[in-house]
């Protein structure tokens, strides 16, 4: 009977998890006047989202974003295929 009610709860809480990372930033935002941890975004790399400085400052006070940095120019290659004889 435990194992039903922990079961339960942990599949409560992977649902509730699901529904906040897929809740828009709007809704997200008016429950973050609730509780602070509530506005975080959960599409922000993980270190973001732990960190707090989606939130719009960070620890120096400079402006933060999670934008990731930019990538470098992949050089390209042409793929080339070859049939079989």
């Amino acid at each position: 009977m435990l194992q039903n009610w922990i079961v339960g709860f942990l599949v409560s809480v992977a649902a509730l998890y699901s529904l906040w990372y897929v809740l828009p930033a709007s809704l997200r935002q008016r429950l973050g006047r609730l509780h602070s941890a509530l506005d975080r975004s959960p599409s922000c790399s993980t270190s973001c989202a732990t960190c707090g400085k989606c939130s719009g400052t960070d620890a120096s006070g400079a402006a933060a974003s999670c934008e990731p940095p930019p990538a470098e120019p992949a050089q390209k290659h042409p793929i080339t295929f070859h049939r079989k004889p």
